[in-house]
């Protein structure tokens, strides 16, 4: 016990002296930072931002204005309060904060920043950007992967109907014909059940790495604001975050070393996004230069499950109207084709 306690002990006074010796050397440039509230020593001004920091935020800026100053820990934060301000950062001078601040989801799940979402600004950014918005988030390919997402509602209707009066997982089969939709846009193949509408404990386990995803992407992590605590991972959130990683990662690994070797899965109408990946990775544009397996995961990664997220998202919410304007928890055969047209329209 003794050992452990010196160690423990030895460990505390060091990081004390680290943090002193880091504020008595600090250069004292003057710089014209926007007002702001006190921060405190070391922790600066996370306790300001309390259970809820966008009330907490919102508090401040009546205080202090619609443009001001925080201290998270180490981390300098400007905040803007208002539509206007935000205008300057978004439009003005997008320029000058188009890249994200480093973060410990960035670096152990989105395979160091190689993603979309957290690519430092530059040409390779520009080029994921432009293969994106060409061959995903265009009205062309809205338009041109219509008959994906009729497929795939059409193999929904089927399971509903061959249901008869029996009960069904409704949440879960819009789970896996939307996964269904997005993976033949973005992969070329279904990767999830035959069509049948049965129990289906692949598409359940992805459903619950992208819950997990986005639940640890939103945890607060005190080494991303004091990054001496970094190493020491207090919480356990970057063991949380390399254990989803590896999961992610054997799951993606499986189907792009598939892609290569067999194509795409069936016959598809038009280039699915991993082909033009894969395609720019053999003769890359000039630009960026050529990509890499890891990134082409990295992107793969988090735009499928931002997608996928946000249609949970939205079947939340359906889920809580339906239950408030019907007494029937359990939904049969002839109670979600309402559902069912809502969901067509949408798609």
């Amino acid at each position: 016990m003794s050992i452990i306690a010196l160690i423990l002990f030895s460990s505390i006074l060091g990081f004390l002296l680290y943090c002193l010796s880091a504020l008595r050397n600090r250069k004292l440039v003057p710089v014209a930072l926007p007002p702001g509230p006190k921060p405190w020593p070391i922790i600066g001004n996370l306790p300001h931002l309390g259970t809820k920091p966008h009330q907490s935020i919102a508090a401040l800026a009546r205080t202090y204005g619609p443009l001001m100053h925080l201290r998270l820990g180490f981390v300098h934060v400007v905040v803007a309060a208002s539509a206007s301000v935000a205008a300057q950062f978004l439009k003005t001078h997008d320029a000058n904060f188009s890249s994200r601040p480093p973060n410990s989801g960035a670096k152990h799940i989105a395979y160091n920043y190689q993603d979309l979402v957290f690519a430092p600004y530059g040409p390779r950014w520009r080029m994921l950007r432009k293969i994106c918005s060409v061959h995903l988030f265009s009205a062309k390919a809205l338009d041109d992967f219509r008959h994906v997402r009729q497929e795939e509602v059409a193999i929904l209707t089927r399971a509903i109907a061959n249901a008869s009066k029996k009960p069904v997982n409704l949440g879960q089969l819009l789970n896996v014909c939307t996964t269904n939709a997005l993976t033949k846009v973005m992969l070329g193949k279904r990767v999830f059940g035959d069509g049948s509408g049965g129990e289906n404990l692949k598409a359940d386990e992805f459903k619950s790495m992208v819950v997990e995803l986005m639940v640890l992407a939103g945890e607060f992590n005190i080494g991303d604001f004091i990054p001496a605590l970094e190493p020491l991972d207090l919480q356990g959130v970057a063991k949380k975050m390399k254990k989803l990683h590896a999961r992610f990662d054997s799951f993606l690994s499986t189907i792009l070393e598939e892609h290569k070797m067999n194509g795409p899965g069936g016959t598809t109408q038009h280039v699915d996004l991993l082909s033009t990946l894969i395609s720019v990775k053999d003769d890359a544009d000039g630009e960026g230069g050529k990509l890499t397996d890891t990134e082409i995961k990295a992107l793969l990664l988090v735009s499928l499950s931002l997608l996928v997220f946000h249609f949970l998202c939205f079947l939340s919410f359906l889920f809580f109207c339906w239950g408030h304007y019907n007494s029937c928890c359990l939904v049969y055969a002839e109670g979600p084709s309402q559902i069912f047209l809502i969901i067509y329209h949408l798609l």
